[in-house]
C-alpha cells in the first residue's frame, strides 16, 4: 500500500513530465526439461511425449511497455545476471528508443541495485529507474510474459540441447513481441 501511495505517483509524474515510455523489466531462466502439458488423444491410445534427459537452461531478460512493446535478450547459458548484464540491457533499451526518455521499473534484485547500475542510471539523462517493493511480483507485468512463455509457448517443447532451446526461446519471444494484442 505504501509503495502504491508514494512511488506510483512519482512514476506517473516522471512519465508525464518527460513524455517517457514506461517499461517493466525482469529476468527469467528457461529449463531444457519442459513443462509437460495436458493434451487430448484418441480413446484407448497412449500418448507418449518424448523429451530430453539433458539438463540445463538459458537465461533471458525482457522489458514490456504498457503499449505492448517487448524488448528482450536471450543468453547462451543459464547464467546469473550481474550488474554488467543489466547495464548492457538498459543501454540496448536506450538505443532502441534513441530520442525518448525511459522510465524502467524493476525489482530489487542485487544485480539491479548494484553500485555500477546506479552509477550508470545517474549518468543517463533519459533514463529514470524505480524499484518495486520487495517480494511483489504481482506488480510486474513482465512476469506474465515469462508465465505465458513457459506455460503456453514452450510447453512440451522438444529442444534437445541448449542451442536449440536458445533458438526456440528467441523465436517464441519474437512471436510474442510481434503480437502486441497478446502482450498487453
Amino acid at each position: 500500500k505504501e509503495w502504491r501511495r508514494t512511488v506510483v505517483p512519482k512514476i506517473n509524474r516522471t512519465v508525464k513530465k518527460h513524455r517517457a515510455i514506461l517499461y517493466f523489466e525482469d529476468e527469467s531462466c528457461i529449463q531444457l526439461s519442459p513443462v509437460v502439458a495436458k493434451t487430448w488423444g484418441p480413446i484407448g491410445k497412449k500418448l507418449i511425449h518424448t523429451k530430453t534427459g539433458n539438463r540445463g537452461s538459458v537465461s533471458a531478460i525482457s522489458a514490456i511497455s504498457g503499449s505492448g512493446h517487448l524488448l528482450f535478450n536471450v543468453h547462451k547459458g543459464g547464467k546469473r545476471f550481474c550488474a554488467d548484464d543489466i547495464v548492457g540491457f538498459l543501454k540496448k533499451m536506450l538505443n532502441h528508443h534513441s530520442r525518448r526518455h525511459l522510465v524502467v521499473v524493476m525489482d530489487q534484485a542485487p544485480c539491479h541495485t548494484a553500485k555500477k547500475v546506479k552509477k550508470f542510471v545517474n549518468s543517463q539523462k533519459r533514463l529514470h529507474v524505480f524499484y518495486l517493493p520487495p517480494r511483489s511480483p504481482e506488480f510486474n507485468p513482465d512476469e506474465k510474459v515469462w508465465n505465458h512463455l513457459k506455460h503456453q509457448e514452450l510447453k512440451s517443447h522438444t529442444a534437445k540441447n541448449l542451442g536449440d532451446l536458445r533458438k526456440l526461446t528467441s523465436k517464441k519471444l519474437r512471436g510474442i513481441a510481434n503480437n502486441k494484442r497478446q502482450v498487453i
